[in-house]
């Protein structure tokens, strides 16, 4: 691969990387769970999820509480997202149709009081896959924790 071709690779994966974020905050379990392989696995707060079926059944029921829709819709442009999640130093390791990627990322939510409050700070340590049609998809996502809200990380 030359160096071209693996810059548009790298780009692929970010690019998947920050659709997750994107996808999290807006609530759309259905985009998200687009992201991972048939066969992906899941880790997070000490659970395992095999599988997109069930990780899209995690996120169906993360979101439960309603989810202000899509920015492009009618009448959401000014609508908030439920989360902020801000992702940093991707770091992205190649090896043919697969790869090794860890994301630092913080997530920002509105507290009782309305203001900005920093939730969760961690990592994304992912495994990745291209797919039979070139697109990258998450073959195995950890998050983990460096410190939560109001306590230590877990």
């Amino acid at each position: 691969m030359d160096d071209v071709q693996e810059w548009l690779e790298r780009l692929k994966i970010r690019d998947v990387i920050e659709r997750y974020m994107r996808y999290n905050d807006d609530g759309d379990a259905e985009r998200l769970t687009s992201l991972f392989h048939e066969d992906a696995t899941f880790q997070t707060a000490g659970q395992t999820h095999h599988g997109r079926d069930a990780i899209g059944a995690l996120f169906e029921g993360a979101f439960s509480g309603g989810t202000p829709g899509r920015w492009t819709d009618e009448g959401n442009l000014f609508t908030q997202p439920r989360s902020l999640h801000i992702g940093s130093n991707p770091v992205i390791d190649l090896d043919g149709d697969r790869a090794t990627v860890e994301t630092d990322f913080q997530v920002v939510v509105r507290n009782a009081e309305g203001r900005a409050a920093l939730s969760l700070i961690g990592r994304f340590r992912d495994r990745m896959r291209r797919d039979s049609d070139g697109a990258w998809l998450i073959e195995c996502r950890t998050i983990v924790s460096v410190a939560r809200q109001g306590g230590d990380a877990h």
